[in-house]
């Protein structure tokens, strides 16, 4: 009796351990199961995340590049200003003269002499000197001379000649360059300017070379 009791006994703490064991395997799935299903979420939001961070990433570099450009305009914006402004000044220094009806002036000119090329290049603006509504007609000669005060001979006729027809109301800009001859050394700049119209008028100015021109290539 006692022996039989004995071997049901250890049947029995058999199928408790196997018992056990089962349970023990079941609750170790459920809780990988549990995991895998916890693991795709996170993946998601490592995804989201790296997006977001591009995002913010590219609208960074949209925002310099927009500061940039903006900083650029408002400096060329600016340059406006002061070129109106200027302008302004200009028109008002016409407007504002109380010369005598036929007196015009040169405007301070822009001189550049090119050494490589030996070219001389100038721009000037010529305006009355009157409040009225008189129109002027006349020439324009520009040329070079020496430090002994010899002029330089320039072709009559040609685009290279310093020579302009002056036809103007207020103002009237001019321009151009010729080259300068080996062996000739500039010492100064002329402009002579002849009237015939509202009145015969003759205006003369020289300028220093050393003063006035600025040297650079074009």
């Amino acid at each position: 009796m006692k022996r039989v009791n004995e071997t049901r006994q250890r049947r029995l703490f058999a199928s408790a351990a196997i018992l056990s064991l089962l349970l023990l395997g079941a609750v170790f799935y459920a809780g990988f199961q549990q995991g895998e299903k916890n693991r795709v979420p996170l993946i998601s939001n490592e995804s989201a995340l790296a997006e977001s961070i591009e995002k913010l990433e590219a609208r960074t570099a949209i925002d310099e590049a927009t500061l940039t450009q903006l900083r650029r305009d408002l400096a060329s914006k600016e340059q406006q200003v002061m070129e109106l402004e200027n302008e302004l000044v200009f028109y008002r220094d016409i407007m504002s003269s109380g010369e005598d009806v036929s007196s015009v002036k040169i405007r301070a000119p822009e001189l550049r002499w090119d050494p490589s090329r030996r070219v001389f290049d100038y721009r000037a603006v010529i305006q009355r000197l009157a409040p009225d509504d008189q129109f002027y007609r006349g020439e324009l000669s520009v040329g070079l001379v020496d430090d002994q005060g010899q002029a330089l001979s320039l072709p009559v006729g040609e685009p290279e000649s310093g020579n302009h027809a002056l036809a103007f109301k207020y103002f009237q800009r001019v321009s151009g360059e010729f080259e300068v001859p080996d062996g000739f050394s500039p010492a100064g700049v002329t402009f002579a300017i002849e009237l015939t119209s509202p009145r015969r008028r003759r205006f003369n100015d020289q300028l220093d070379w050393t003063e006035t021109v600025v040297y650079g290539t074009q």
